[in-house]
C-alpha cells in the first residue's frame, strides 16, 4: 500500500466499493492528502473525478493536511462551503503550489482554522502581476506556522511582505526566496534591517525564524560584507551571508540562518563559501553554478562532490575555458546521486569533464548545448557512452533535424524533447 503513488489512487480503489475492511484501512491513511499530481494532460484525471465525487465526501472529517495546486482552490472552497459551512472540520495544514499555468485561475484562501500554511511558488512571469497580488487576499488570522518558498527570481515581492505583516500570531516562519533580477527593484540588498523593519517587528510571538533569501541587483552600489553582518545586530540566532559581484554588472547578496535548512543553492561562484568544516550545505540537492570571472576547475568539482553528497540536480553556466585541464581518461569524482545535468550555456570543457571523465551512475536527464553534444558523440568515448546509455530524457539547446538517428544510437533509452519547429517536420 505504501508503494502506490499517487496515494489518492489507493483511496479511490478502496473507498466506496462495498468492502468495509478496506475502507477502514483507507480511513487510517487519509489524514494527509496531496492532489498536486492532477494537472493538464495527466493520465490520472479520471481518478481525480472519482475522488472528488465519491471519496472526498467520505474522508473530509479525516483530512488534517491538504496539498493542492492553486487552480484547485475553487473546487476545494466550493466543496467546503457546500458541506461544512466553508471549512474542513479538522484541517490544520494547507500547502498551495503556485505556478505560472495557474496564474489566471486561482482564488485566494481565507480561513481562521489553519495553523500551518505553506506557499510554494514556481515560475512567475513579470507580465502576470495579478498572480502574485492574489496573495494579498489570503487571510488566516490564527496561523502559527508559515512557509513561503520562491526560488525563481521575481521583482513583485511586496504582496508577500503585506501578507506576512498581517500574520501577527505566527510562531514559526520559514522564508526561502529569490528577489529581484531586472530593473531597479529591489533598490537595495535584503539585509537584517529590512527583515526587522518589514517582517519581524510585526510578529511579536515569533519563536523561530528560518530563512535563505537571495537578492539580486544590477549596478549595485558598493557595500561590504561587514555592513551586511552589522545589519543583523538585533538577531540573536546564528546566520551567515555572502556578497558576490559579476562581470555582467549584477551583484547578489545571500543571507541565511544557521543551520541552513534549504535544499537549493543558485548562482554559486568560485567565491561562494560552499566548503566549510561544518558541512553547512550538506543537505543541498539542487545546485546552479555561475561564474563569468573565473572557470570552474576540476578541484572545484571534487570539493563540490564532497560538500554536497546528496546532490541530484546540477546546472552550470560558465563560458570560460578551464586553465587546469586533466588529461586522464577518468577522474575520481563521486556524484553518485546526480540524476539531472544541465549544460546549456557552457564551455566545451565542462561537458568533456562530466560526460567523458566522471562516472555518473544515476544520470537520467540531460540538457545540453547541441553543438557540444555533437562533439561529444563524434569523440565516441566509452565513458560518455556509459553515462548516456541510462539517460531517459534528452533536451538540446537547438533542434537536431537530420541528426535524430545519431541521438538514438548514443542515447538508446532517451526520450528526445523535440523543439516546436522539429515537430512540424
Amino acid at each position: 500500500m505504501n508503494k502506490v503513488n499517487p496515494h489518492v489512487l489507493l483511496l479511490c480503489s478502496m473507498i466506496d466499493i462495498g468492502n468495509h475492511r478496506l475502507e477502514e484501512l483507507a480511513f487510517n491513511r487519509c489524514h494527509s492528502i496531496d492532489l498536486t499530481f492532477c494537472y493538464i494532460g495527466t493520465p490520472y484525471r479520471p481518478f481525480i473525478r472519482r475522488f472528488c465525487s465519491h471519496v472526498m465526501p467520505r474522508i473530509s472529517h479525516h483530512i488534517q493536511s491538504l496539498t493542492i495546486n492553486l487552480s484547485q482552490i475553487s473546487y476545494i472552497k466550493t466543496f467546503a462551503e457546500n458541506n461544512f459551512n466553508g471549512t474542513f472540520p479538522n484541517l490544520t495544514h494547507l500547502k498551495i503550489m503556485l505556478g505560472v499555468k495557474q496564474a489566471k485561475t486561482g482564488i485566494p484562501y481565507t480561513s481562521s482554522q489553519l495553523h500551518s500554511f505553506t506557499v510554494t511558488i514556481g515560475n512567475v512571469l513579470e507580465e502576470e502581476p495579478s498572480f502574485i497580488s492574489k496573495i494579498r487576499s489570503i487571510s488566516c488570522p490564527n496561523l502559527t506556522q508559515m512557509t513561503i518558498t520562491m526560488y525563481r527570481n521575481f521583482n513583485n515581492y511586496e504582496p508577500c511582505i503585506f501578507l506576512l505583516q498581517r500574520l501577527v500570531n505566527v510562531e514559526y516562519l520559514t522564508l526561502l526566496l529569490a528577489i529581484g533580477v531586472q530593473g531597479t527593484t529591489p533598490h537595495h540588498f535584503i539585509d537584517g534591517f529590512f527583515l526587522e523593519r518589514n517582517i519581524l517587528s510585526y510578529m511579536p510571538r515569533l519563536r523561530q525564524f528560518n530563512y535563505h533569501i537571495r537578492s539580486i541587483l544590477k549596478n549595485a552600489s558598493h557595500i561590504t560584507i561587514d555592513q551586511i553582518r552589522q545589519s543583523f545586530f538585533k538577531h540573536q540566532h546564528p546566520f551567515d551571508c555572502v556578497l558576490d559581484n559579476f562581470n555582467n554588472n549584477y551583484g547578489q547578496c545571500q543571507i541565511y540562518s544557521i543551520p541552513f535548512i534549504g535544499t537549493r543553492l543558485d548562482f554559486v561562484s568560485n567565491r561562494f563559501p560552499l566548503f566549510d568544516i561544518n558541512k553547512t550545505f550538506s543537505n543541498v540537492t539542487i545546485l546552479l553554478l555561475f561564474d563569468d570571472i573565473k572557470p570552474f576547475e576540476s578541484v572545484f568539482f571534487e570539493r563540490v562532490a564532497r560538500a554536497l553528497p546528496r546532490l541530484r540536480t546540477l546546472e552550470i553556466f560558465n563560458q570560460l575555458e578551464q586553465q587546469e585541464k586533466t588529461t586522464t581518461e577518468k577522474i575520481n569524482i563521486d556524484f553518485a546521486h546526480l540524476t539531472v545535468l544541465i549544460l546549456n550555456d557552457i564551455h566545451m570543457d565542462y561537458a568533456q569533464q562530466f560526460l567523458c571523465q566522471i562516472y555518473l551512475p544515476s544520470l537520467i536527464e540531460l540538457a545540453i548545448n547541441k553543438d557540444i553534444l555533437l562533439t561529444i558523440i563524434d569523440q565516441n568515448q566509452q565513458q560518455a557512452r556509459d553515462n548516456c546509455c541510462r539517460v531517459g530524457t534528452l533536451l538540446t539547446s537547438e533542434p537536431f533535424y537530420e541528426s535524430i538517428d545519431i541521438i538514438e544510437n548514443f542515447f538508446p533509452l532517451a526520450y528526445y524533447g523535440k523543439h516546436s519547429n522539429e515537430r512540424k517536420q
